[in-house]
């Protein structure tokens, strides 16, 4: 009697009611949010420039990009950076001209997440800029590291009205 493979493992897996000899190991995180509403003194046309050059994003986000790219232009686009310790990749995952632009931090490391979104629109004569900053965390000083994020994205809001309203 001949027994397909597909059917042998699904009844083993009924005997056995696990495909693995253990269990997979489960480690709690943290996904911290540090959302920011600002205005810039500038028309939106020229912050959608300042955020989507690799110069404007690494100032306001940290990251400092590494090799030749100037700009993201579209989704996929991915350009090496670093960031504190680590580097890695940010990719764009969504881009909306000259509305919204959304890039994910891609760590050689591998061991969390990051995205950033950012969205724009018309604030009288200048733009107003909603951005997002979220990360997971699974370190025991979490809320010590979200609080030390948030206090460096201040200035880099900061830094980075300055250089779009140049």
């Amino acid at each position: 009697m001949k027994i397909d493979r597909g059917l042998w493992f699904f009844w083993a897996l009924a005997l056995t009611g696990s495909a693995l000899a253990s269990p997979l190991p489960v480690k709690k995180t943290t996904l911290v949010t540090i959302p920011a509403t600002f205005t810039v003194d500038a028309p939106p046309a020229k912050v959608w420039e300042a955020i989507t050059s690799v110069e404007g994003f690494g100032t306001l986000t940290g990251f400092r990009a590494i090799g030749v790219a100037k700009s993201f232009a579209k989704i996929g686009d991915a350009v090496p950076a670093q960031v504190w310790s680590d580097s890695g990749r940010l990719v764009v995952t969504e881009l909306v001209p000259g509305k919204e632009l959304r890039v994910t931090w891609e760590p050689a490391k591998g061991h969390y997440l990051c995205s950033k979104r950012i969205v724009l629109s018309a604030a009288g004569a200048g733009t107003g800029v909603e951005y997002w900053d979220r990360y997971t965390d699974d370190q025991p000083n979490a809320d010590e590291n979200a609080r030390q994020v948030a206090a460096e994205t201040e200035k880099q809001i900061t830094a980075f009205r300055a250089l779009a309203a140049k």
